[in-house]
């Protein structure tokens, strides 16, 4: 993706903000727990900075919720150990199972699910759920920014056959810079927290930016953001381990099939 999407930390400021506030710890205590100053601390909870994936993953451990949950608000808190979750909170069963396949094994049991939902001794009296339509975040046209973890800026989408198994929201690509893989215009979608496999494509959050770019690191533990356009090489991000720069992944951009190296890299 050629454009940037924009990013309001804020949301992020927030929920930590709101488990802090839950779980009745200060700024100190969520200093100490991830070894960092308290003034970097409070530079989380006032939006300014934006903790490593790491620290991200270790305040998600320690309160209990989901990393998608912790940076976004999507996904759905745990309950406290040792306390009932709500029924608001409880997950379905066959959620549960759902998540638990990979690619070929959820387009299994959506097959399956189908053919038992036509058989009348199968079939419920009254719908007993829906399967929820998917986010489609907007995209100016001229700008070319979009915001796939943050505000109302978004329609709802029919889940069809089209649609992968699995994914989670999808967005308007603009710009060449992942082309011919994926052109100016097109309609992506993303599944949060799926494995990144070298040079998979994804959609990464840097220093307060969004980007669709191809993901490896290097033998020094230096992060490359690659564009697979070999002529929109001026578009690549490198972040080496110890810039300081933070990176989170939002998901892996799902594609019928895997992109190869860029062969300038």
């Amino acid at each position: 993706m050629g454009g940037i999407i924009t990013y309001d930390r804020q949301i992020f400021a927030d929920n930590l903000q709101g488990l802090m506030r839950r779980s009745g710890e200060r700024q100190a205590d969520i200093a100490r727990l991830l070894a960092v100053s308290k003034s970097t601390v409070s530079a989380y909870c006032s939006g300014e900075q934006m903790p490593r994936m790491d620290k991200i993953e270790q305040l998600a451990h320690h309160f209990g919720v989901s990393r998608d949950f912790l940076i976004s608000g999507g996904g759905t808190p745990q309950a406290p150990a040792g306390a009932e979750a709500p029924e608001a909170m409880r997950p379905s069963p066959a959620l549960d199972v759902y998540n638990s396949l990979n690619d070929p094994g959820q387009a299994e049991f959506l097959r399956y699910g189908r053919y038992l939902a036509q058989q009348p001794e199968y079939r419920a009296s009254k719908p007993r759920g829906e399967i929820l339509p998917i986010k489609h975040y907007l995209v100016p046209a001229a700008a070319g920014y979009a915001s796939p973890i943050q505000g109302e800026d978004y329609e709802l989408l029919p889940r069809t056959a089209e649609t992968p198994p699995g994914a989670d929201f999808c967005i308007t690509v603009r710009g060449d810079s992942m082309a011919p893989y994926i052109q100016d215009g097109d309609l992506v979608y993303v599944r949060r927290d799926a494995p990144l496999r070298e040079f998979d494509a994804g959609v990464f959050f840097v220093d307060g930016d969004v980007y669709c770019k191809q993901w490896c690191v290097d033998y020094a533990g230096t992060l490359h953001l690659l564009s697979a356009n070999p002529a929109r090489q001026d578009a690549n991000l490198v972040l080496p381990r110890d810039s300081g720069r933070s990176c989170v992944c939002f998901g892996k951009v799902l594609l019928s099939r895997a992109l190869p190296r860029p062969a300038y890299f």
